[in-house]
């Protein structure tokens, strides 16, 4: 039950993120990588490089994210820490009322820490930050257990339409969304079964080791 809490806390901190980093941070999203891709081949096509730049940092730090978070122990808590690190860093520069490079950078700080949670996510063997491939695990298979496959997905709405309302209340509120979710989420996974690694070969570890890019 902990760690269900845990990964609908982390997808809702997804969705507030994204929504950040679209709405605030230059039109790119944090962690959506094949939305990025198909932002960055319109740019590219129609000779725009101010679509070009923010998808092309979003993406080059979540990649980054996904390397860096690897090196980490093989836990869910202390990459936790890491990721709630940065988005304390990310809530400070957006209630700064950052320029638009302090936003730049911003951005590579919201997209590395969705990179690290997605590493997060594979060691919980559920998706935290990549929505497709799980919406369409659960429609293909047995309809009657697709609703617990689905809170994710919900979750992750549920933090952006969140975020939203917040910014139209409080800058300040809004920002700290992201940081304080994944603060309740290392809170729920702070148990020993939270903290143990899948088994080596299993198929969330060796998608860890060769990240595929499935969003």
């Amino acid at each position: 039950m902990r760690q269900r809490a845990g990964v609908v806390a982390l997808a809702a901190a997804a969705g507030a993120t994204d929504l950040l980093a679209l709405t605030v941070l230059g039109g790119a999203f944090a962690s959506i990588v094949t939305g990025n891709l198909v932002t960055l081949g319109f740019g590219v096509g129609t000779a725009e490089p101010s679509r070009i730049v923010p998808v092309a940092i979003a993406v080059t730090a979540y990649g980054l994210g996904v390397l860096l978070w690897r090196l980490l122990p093989a836990t869910v808590t202390v990459p936790l820490l890491a990721e709630l690190g940065l988005l304390a860093v990310l809530a400070g520069g957006l209630i700064a009322d950052p320029g638009a490079g302090a936003r730049r950078v911003l951005l590579a700080v919201a997209a590395l820490a969705m990179g690290g949670q997605s590493v997060v996510g594979l060691r919980l063997r559920a998706s935290t930050t990549y929505m497709t491939g799980a919406l369409a695990t659960a429609l293909a298979g047995d309809l009657r257990k697709a609703g617990p496959a689905l809170v994710p997905l919900m979750s992750l709405v549920a933090g952006a339409a969140a975020t939203a309302a917040l910014a139209n209340v409080a800058t300040w509120a809004a920002a700290v969304v992201p940081a304080v979710l994944v603060a309740v989420a290392a809170g729920c996974l702070r148990t020993p079964a939270g903290d143990t690694p899948p088994p080596r070969g299993s198929r969330a570890t060796d998608t860890a080791a060769h990240p595929s890019g499935s969003r």
